[in-house]
């Protein structure tokens, strides 16, 4: 009894290639009718606005096992989200994609079948493996940024290989499938993170060089992706980061697993400049008195880091409250906070006899976590994790009004400071 061969799914992910890819899928037609093996072509239409689809749709007639999927625009829309839906909707037992422009020729697929049949579970085309293989160079500009993000790629995320953004790589879909379905990063960096899960479990890569013709027409920019591609590296790095591994690992687990309190602390200081330059603007330039401007300057304070924590603090949470009601439980925690900073000082200053500044210092960590715990869990808090508990959180803050109401009698202080 013969083994059967196995299926292989081509998958091409195309934006806008009207120009491009009915001249691909004529070369890939020639291909395939020249192959004994069973293949099934996936084009991923990814939310084109010219006729790509159509174009390649027109293409069924001549390529058997064709077919389109088309996406819509969505905010993680781009290549690596086309590539992820054309794999896990593949039904080959190994998936290779390659670009729409095939500037790398569909013929150098036997190279990377090779070393799937040998044992490998991924086999990535390289242009670094072997130069004389690049038959069509970049300009110096995108060739010098694409060495700059191998070099990071190689100190950050992926070692051992040179060149991971080639555009032809093929996977065995057994050993490999997991890691499209955990797929995070569905911009450039898409690669990278694909390779990278692959080493972090242990699977076989192996890089071949291929031959590469450039096509001038790439939309890639040098400066803005060069950014964007590093901060997919950055993302990597913190998605996966472990907090028992490498020192980079453990920066990272603390950075991205605290990462609501670090965003909360960058609000907070930006918060104090805020403060502080509205009350010289309302002292200095409007003329209104020390008093009534800190007032002012307090609450529009209190309107910008509530801003800020909604739009990005806790931006990853669902909270079911209006936001005017998260508004109004910001401004009475906000409250607490200044009693728990009052109360600190005092401690600090009074009973303690530390000298005022240091004392001031001392209460900033201290009113900072108060905030960020009571703002965490009732004015932001995720829906998913229950009801706040806000008649005993309204009730701790009452108790902090009373018990500073008795430091400052006790004290002899004013209530509200000098």
């Amino acid at each position: 009894m013969t083994e059967k061969n196995p299926l292989i799914s081509i998958i091409i992910p195309a934006f806008n290639e009207a120009d491009r890819v009915g001249n691909s899928l004529e070369k890939l037609t020639t291909f395939l009718n020249t192959r004994d093996e069973e293949f099934e072509v996936i084009v991923v239409d990814d939310a084109s606005t010219d006729n790509t689809k159509a174009i390649a749709e027109s293409f069924k007639d001549k390529i058997e096992n064709l077919w389109v999927l088309r996406l819509e625009e969505s905010p993680y829309a781009g290549k690596g989200l086309a590539v992820n839906k054309g794999v896990l909707a593949a039904k080959g037992d190994i998936v290779l994609f390659t670009d729409a422009d095939f500037s790398t020729p569909i013929e150098e697929i036997d190279k990377l079948l090779e070393k799937i049949n040998s044992g490998f579970d991924i086999a990535i085309g390289s242009r670094a493996a072997d130069r004389s293989t690049v038959k069509k160079k970049q300009h110096i500009l995108r060739e010098l940024m694409g060495k700059t993000f191998n070099i990071l790629v190689r100190t950050l995320t992926v070692k051992g290989i040179f060149d991971t953004q080639c555009g032809f790589k093929a996977f065995r879909v057994g050993t490999t499938r997991q890691l499209f379905e955990n797929q995070k990063i569905f911009d450039f960096g898409f690669d990278v993170e694909i390779l990278f899960l692959a080493q972090r479990q242990g699977l076989k890569i192996a890089e071949v060089p291929v031959l590469w013709f450039n096509d001038q027409r790439s939309t890639v920019h040098p400066i803005k992706d060069s950014y964007r591609m590093f901060l997919d590296l950055l993302k990597i790095r913190m998605y996966y980061a472990r907090p028992n591994g490498s020192s980079l690992d453990k920066l990272c687990y603390i950075v991205y697993h605290y990462r609501t309190f670090w965003r909360f602390s960058i609000v907070g200081a930006t918060n104090t400049v805020v403060d502080i330059g509205a009350l010289y603007l309302l002292t200095r330039i409007v003329g209104m008195s020390a008093v009534s401007a800190n007032l002012i300057s307090v609450e529009i304070a209190i309107i910008w880091s509530f801003i800020w924590n909604n739009l990005w603090t806790f931006s990853e949470r669902n909270v079911s409250d209006p936001l005017w009601k998260k508004f109004l439980v910001f401004q009475f925690v906000s409250l607490g906070g200044y009693v728990v900073n009052q109360i600190s000082f005092l401690f600090f200053f009074k009973i303690f006899n530390v000298f005022d500044l240091f004392a001031k210092v001392l209460t900033v960590p201290i009113t900072l976590v108060f905030n960020y715990v009571l703002n965490s869990r009732w004015t932001f808090r995720d829906e998913r994790s229950g009801k706040a508990s806000w008649l005993a959180y309204s009730i701790f803050i009452l108790i902090l009004f009373l018990l500073y109401f008795f430091l400052t009698k006790t004290l002899s202080v004013p209530f509200f400071g000098r």
